[in-house]
């Protein structure tokens, strides 16, 4: 697990797998690609396999081991094997950084470099959220080389004091949430059907992006008269949602005679993924003129959704389930935030009863009788 001398796996070896490659052949595409950026520079470069990069960056048994973490249901959700491989590409940096390591390896990390490396991300303001995500991947994969290598002596970096604290109700950094009308101009800020169902079957099915990304033709399907989309949602979980006709209507406006491929296309007729998506809805989010200077965002539409199901009394199970949350608290950081303003706004006024004539000489007007 240190030898660090072994060389990078041939880019052909990963272009052109044999059948014996199969599976690293289908995690390749399933990593997807990304565009690296210079570290000094600060220019991304061309766009390249996630698999490639940490074939060069990882020595052999490393980059084995990785493999088949990310591609275990230990990382089930294709998003977090994305996120998880450019973690590793950014502590394969930082151990060429900070301890002069060629190549990245289960232990180049340390204790000492841990304390660094947090430091420097709280000098340079970066979110807990985002530190403690990063750390995190670092505790997996060591618990993963743990199983999988049969080596009780292989421990976390990291500990619970190297971890900042994050305050579950903290809403400077919680996601924005579009009011009815401000969602509702989203859509009037659409020019085409195409551009339209994107906001509309996200917020409908309060989908993640890639789960919306990822759907296709033949997964719309009529059952005793009704119309239904077979939705692979976070973890491989299939689910059927009946679709209201509305919605329907807006389908076959964007698909056309279409019978096959994806759901979302753009203008162009290319499917869309989800940089296309946030590209889209930020345009329509800053046409609509909402949220201000912050982006509209997939995530803003769906805890748009599960918010305004709680506006309307639904029960917070219905909502765990109609979110596909594998937890109640996650549910619960969604709408919590309506109920505290709510609260705040109660008492706030409340306060306001004890002392509203005594405030009436400082606030009135000179001259005012």
């Amino acid at each position: 697990m240190t030898d660090r001398t072994v060389s990078a796996r041939p880019h052909a070896e990963l272009a052109r797998p044999g059948s014996s490659e199969e599976a690293l052949y289908w995690l390749r595409d399933t990593l997807g690609t990304v565009a690296p950026r210079d570290p000094r520079t600060r220019r991304l470069g061309e766009r390249r396999y996630r698999l490639e990069l940490l074939a060069e960056l990882c020595d052999r048994d490393t980059f084995l081991l990785i493999t088949s973490w990310l591609g275990s249901e230990a990382v089930p959700a294709v998003t977090s094997k994305q996120a998880y491989a450019d973690d590793i590409r950014l502590w394969a940096g930082v151990a060429r950084e900070l301890a002069g390591h060629d190549r990245f390896f289960v232990g180049a990390i340390t204790p000492g470099i841990i304390e660094t490396w947090t430091k420097t991300q709280k000098a340079q303001k970066k979110a807990p959220r985002t530190i403690n995500r990063r750390l995190s991947v670092l505790t997996a994969l060591a618990d993963y080389a743990k199983w999988k290598i049969k080596d009780q002596s292989i421990v976390s970096p990291v500990t619970k004091h190297d971890r900042p604290r994050v305050d579950p109700r903290d809403e400077t950094t919680a996601t924005p949430i579009l009011e009815v009308p401000e969602f509702q101009a989203v859509i009037n800020a659409a020019e085409t059907p195409q551009q339209a169902l994107v906001p509309v079957l996200i917020y409908t099915l309060a989908g993640r992006v890639t789960e919306c990304c990822t759907a296709e033709l033949h997964h719309l399907k009529t059952l005793n008269g009704e119309r239904i989309l077979d939705l692979r949602r976070k973890g491989g979980k299939g689910r059927a949602f009946p679709l209201p006709k509305r919605l329907g209507d807006l389908i076959d406006a964007a698909v056309g005679d279409r019978t096959d491929g994806a759901l979302l296309l753009n203008d162009q007729g290319n499917p869309m993924d989800r940089h296309a998506v946030d590209r889209l809805l930020t345009r329509l989010g800053q046409a609509a003129g909402v949220l201000g200077d912050r982006d509209l965002t997939p995530h803003v539409l769906r805890a748009s959704k599960l918010t305004h199901m709680h506006d309307g009394e639904t029960p917070v199970e219905e909502i765990q389930e109609y979110a596909d949350h594998a937890a109640i608290e996650t549910t619960l950081r969604y709408i919590r935030r309506r109920d505290g303003s709510a609260r705040k706004a109660k008492h706030a006024a409340a306060a306001v009863a004890v002392y509203d004539h005594l405030v009436d000489r400082f606030t009135t007007s000179k001259g005012t009788p």
